[in-house]
């Protein structure tokens, strides 16, 4: 049967025996995922490679043919990552133009490939090679951010500035400790990034359909073949499962919430009524109308783009949610989703760190701020325990000193000591000592406190973390088949 004007021959695709008449133009069109899942190509050829190693080390395969098909495979593998070769053309997905594209340069053995494989398992082992390599690739600009800031950090352990709760001025900390916090986010970000990476690590080929095969296969030889260590327990499970997606796809948009929060504080402290930081000319915007305005629009663009990144989570917990066992046609719309957030995750990172690095820190204004907020009343509510005060008289006797102060237009420090004692009677002749903003700072010696000693433990900490993160990615090495390839020893290579 030859392609028509009503569609193209169903004996181009996959699966066209069974049907007698061409497929409607408007299905072909809806159905097609190769505009989108072409980004697989390089994952899907590895996987092929492996499956055919696998095949022709269990003789399923003549050598003849799983020789052909794998000098086949990679060299369509090595044209693709030379641009001389486009995936696209006709076919219906990713999978298709591997196997006719291997079909034109071999001849007959190319539909060999397909033996013991179904597209269910061949497209569950390609995106899960994506999602581990491109969660490598955010993890790695993660561990960038958190060198920036924290480099920026060791600068600042005695620089104090006003710490906020409500947005309301409520205790001094140090401009380390308050970057440091945003480290600390990133930190939690890079464990979420690195679960979701080992749990995508599982190899799904040898699943088959969702029954397995009657072939004698060795998918432990397949996943060893691709670096992967684990194998599928239940081949039903494995092939309509894509919580690794889910757990990828979330941890991108927990990241993106912490950089959104980091961002708007960005937008905030470079506001005339804020004052704290000014942004480099090479990272804001200017006005249209307004010639004196400098924007941070990317800031502002970068706290917006975690309304995508929620999106997507919320888009693909709906597509799983109803979905009986096990492989559906649902899942390809997964694919748009999860590529959105790895997108959106690699641009917001490289934004943020040149955002960072286009930050000057005015420690003058942080100083300015300290005065005002009444911020040491809890280091006067303490001081006041220390001496035997229950802890609730302390907090109504200092807001009673706190309200005296106020009327005055005085900090807490600068009331005298005996309209001082009116409120809090069992003060001693010590107490201003302990209420000056940078003496508080001081006091705060408890892990994981603001105490210039504390903040050293955690850059000490950040920068062991943040090595260790470095180290293991590059520790990472690529997969044993890939290297073959690269090799060009591919057919007679010992592979570990």
């Amino acid at each position: 049967m030859t392609e028509g004007p009503e569609g193209r021959a169903p004996g181009d695709a996959l699966w066209g025996g069974r049907f007698a008449v061409p497929v409607h133009p408007a299905i072909l069109e809806f159905t097609n995922s190769l505009p989108f899942d072409r980004r697989l190509v390089r994952h899907d050829l590895l996987a092929s490679l492996a499956h055919a190693r696998m095949l022709r080390e269990t003789e399923i395969l003549s050598t003849a043919d799983s020789n052909l098909i794998l000098s086949g495979l990679s060299e369509i593998l090595r044209d693709v990552e030379n641009g001389e070769l486009r995936v696209e053309g006709p076919d219906e997905d990713v999978h298709t133009w591997i196997e006719r594209t291997l079909v034109e340069r071999v001849g007959e053995a190319g539909k060999r490939l397909h033996t013991a494989r179904s597209r269910n398992d061949q497209t569950a082992i390609a995106l899960r090679l994506y999602v581990r390599e491109r969660l490598e690739d955010i993890l790695s600009g993660v561990a960038g951010l958190q060198r920036v800031l924290t480099g920026q950090a060791a600068l600042f352990r005695e620089t104090f500035l006003p710490g906020y709760t409500h947005l309301q001025q409520g205790q001094p900390v140090s401009l380390a400790h308050h970057l440091l916090a945003h480290v600390a986010s990133l930190a939690a970000d890079a464990e979420r990034l690195r679960a979701a990476h080992r749990l995508a690590g599982v190899s799904p080929l040898g699943a088959g359909a969702l029954a397995g095969t009657s072939f004698p296969i060795d998918p432990q030889r397949s996943a060893a073949l691709l670096g992967l260590d684990r194998t599928f327990a239940n081949s039903m499970h494995v092939v309509g499962d894509r919580d690794y997606v889910l757990d990828a796809a979330y941890a991108c948009a927990m990241l993106s919430v912490h950089l959104s929060r980091w961002a708007d504080e960005i937008v905030l402290w470079s506001t005339r009524e804020f004052g704290f930081i000014d942004l480099d000319d090479s990272v804001a915007q200017g006005s249209s109308i307004m010639p004196q305005k400098k924007n941070p629009e990317a800031a502002e663009i970068l706290r917006g783009k975690s309304a995508r990144a929620i999106g997507n989570v919320t888009s693909l917990l709906a597509l799983m949610k109803g979905l009986p066992l096990t492989f559906n046609s649902d899942f390809q719309e997964d694919k748009e989703r999860l590529f959105d957030s790895f997108d959106t995750a690699d641009w917001s990172l490289a934004a943020a760190i040149a955002i960072a690095r286009g930050v000057s820190y005015r420690t003058d204004a942080m100083k300015a701020a300290l005065a005002g907020g009444m911020l040491t009343a809890t280091e006067l509510a303490d001081y006041l325990v220390r001496g035997g005060v229950p802890f609730r008289t302390a907090h109504h006797e200092v807001g009673e000193a706190v309200r005296l102060a106020e009327e005055g237009g005085v900090e807490l420090w600068e009331l005298d000591l005996e309209t001082l004692r009116t409120c809090c009677p069992t003060v001693g002749d010590d107490v201003h000592e302990v209420l000056r903003p940078e003496a508080a700072v001081v006091a705060h010696d408890s892990p994981g406190g603001p105490a210039p000693g504390r903040v050293l433990e955690q850059l000490q900490t950040c920068d062991r973390e943040v090595a260790a993160l470095e180290a293991w990615l590059d520790g990472r090495t690529e997969p044993p088949i890939r290297r073959a390839h690269l090799e060009e020893r591919l057919l007679d290579a010992e592979i570990a």
